[in-house]
């Protein structure tokens, strides 16, 4: 179980511009990540990628379209990134975020 977490550097940039009330639910989401990583909580779901293992996706309920990927290492909840689902795949593998 992770005890903390650790954004990648351009994540920490997406978040900033993510509108208050997202980043609000994010925040809220990521403590319970740090519960139960693997297992939806109340306002996300959370699936592992079948194209990336290890590489985990939690989707909030309120903000559909709005994505936040992780992966878990050790004690530590790695977060790669924030944004819109719509492209975030290829811009993850563009900026080499992916890689561990």
């Amino acid at each position: 179980m992770p005890s903390h977490y650790i954004p990648h550097e351009k994540a920490k940039a997406e978040f900033a511009k993510l509108p208050p009330e997202i980043r609000e639910e994010f925040l809220y989401a990521i403590r319970g990540l740090l519960f139960q990583p693997f297992r939806p909580g109340p306002g996300y779901w959370v699936k592992e990628l079948t194209d990336h293992p290890g590489l985990w996706r939690l989707r909030l309920t309120t903000f559909r379209r709005v994505r936040l990927y992780y992966s878990v290492d050790g004690a530590a909840l790695k977060i790669y990134g924030f944004g819109p689902r719509e492209g975030f795949y290829a811009r993850l593998r563009q900026t080499d975020r992916l890689r561990r």
